[in-house]
């Protein structure tokens, strides 16, 4: 196997790390076929074995785009947040693991959102009790109105922004939730 990294979150891929996450994508990646950065989710037009990662000059962008990343970042923190609850409550070993697994990705676009903009650090939320989700199916379908909301969001905003970079990103992290959003929707345990 040869060792890719993701241009999107500047991970590198390689024999230890290409399984990670597998739960959060709807083909998985094999030694010799890796379809899917493990970290971030994104697809493999954005894995490379020597190139730079995208970044953007955050002095450049305007206070719309920061607020746009700032809000971003926000949000998948509180998505990922869910999930490390999610991922509790479960009753199903499987589910559990999938909320694990999407909790990692989560946090990881967060993280990407907080280089993308400069801030310091991610954002402490108050975490709302998820408990009236007392069910696995009930767990799910918040699960699908999130990743919903979160193709809605880099859609809107991918308008907003000032960098083609940013707009790129939005568009990779797009499709990432598109995927999430399949795999909640179709889970077994929602029938």
């Amino acid at each position: 196997m040869s060792k890719f990294k993701c241009l999107i979150c500047g991970m590198t891929i390689n024999l230890e790390s290409y399984g990670l996450n597998s739960n959060t994508f709807i083909k998985r990646n094999q030694k010799d076929n890796i379809i899917n950065c493990p970290f971030c989710g994104v697809g493999k037009i954005y894995l490379g074995d020597e190139k730079d990662i995208y970044e953007v000059d955050n002095s450049n962008l305007d206070t719309k785009t920061l607020k746009v990343l700032d809000n971003a970042m926000k949000f998948e923190v509180f998505n990922g947040e869910f999930y490390e609850e999610a991922s509790k409550l479960a009753k199903d070993k499987a589910v559990r693991e999938l909320f694990k697994d999407l909790k990692n990705i989560e946090f990881m676009h967060a993280r990407i959102h907080k280089r993308l903009g400069g801030f310091e650090n991610l954002p402490k939320l108050h975490k709302p009790d998820y408990t009236r989700h007392n069910t696995d199916k009930l767990l799910l379908e918040e699960a699908q109105k999130r990743e919903e909301h979160a193709i809605a969001f880099y859609k809107k905003n991918s308008e907003i922004v000032c960098s083609d970079i940013i707009r790129d990103i939005f568009q990779a992290l797009s499709d990432v939730e598109k995927q999430h959003e399949i795999i909640t929707s179709s889970h077994p345990m929602k029938r």
